[in-house]
């Protein structure tokens, strides 16, 4: 597998493919345990509403926040999508969909990996 098919692989397949099922356990497994993670809101739902980017350090913080919303992400029906990825070295970019409920909602993903796993995940909202 190549470095563009193994990170495809971690974000569609481990990270947002488990995301989606509610088991973040194995979502996280994409990370490296010092992962620097940005997120901004993609889909409002629940008390969660596009704006300022939370930021937060390591994968044992990323499996906390994901694990307080395991059934708000359940409820609101939405999953993730990779659409197009570009890579260069240990670093690259990707346009992304949440679909669900409503027209489609798109982001842009990016990242840095560190010995197989993702290193740094920057995404926000088109």
């Amino acid at each position: 597998m190549n470095d563009k098919a193994h990170a495809h692989h971690l974000f569609q397949d481990i990270y947002y493919g488990h995301v989606d099922k509610g088991d973040m356990d194995t979502a996280v497994t994409a990370f490296h345990p010092d992962v620097d993670w940005s997120h901004a809101q993609v889909w409002a739902h629940h008390e969660f509403a596009r704006g300022e980017p939370s930021r937060i350090h390591g994968r044992d913080a990323v499996h906390e926040l994901l694990s307080a919303r395991v059934e708000q992400l359940k409820d609101a029906k939405i999953t993730h999508h990779v659409c197009e990825m570009v890579m260069e070295g240990d670093r690259g970019a990707f346009l992304g969909a949440v679909k669900g409920p409503g027209p489609d909602k798109h982001f842009m993903v990016w990242f840095e990996l560190t010995d197989g796993y993702v290193s740094r995940y920057d995404l926000r909202p088109l």
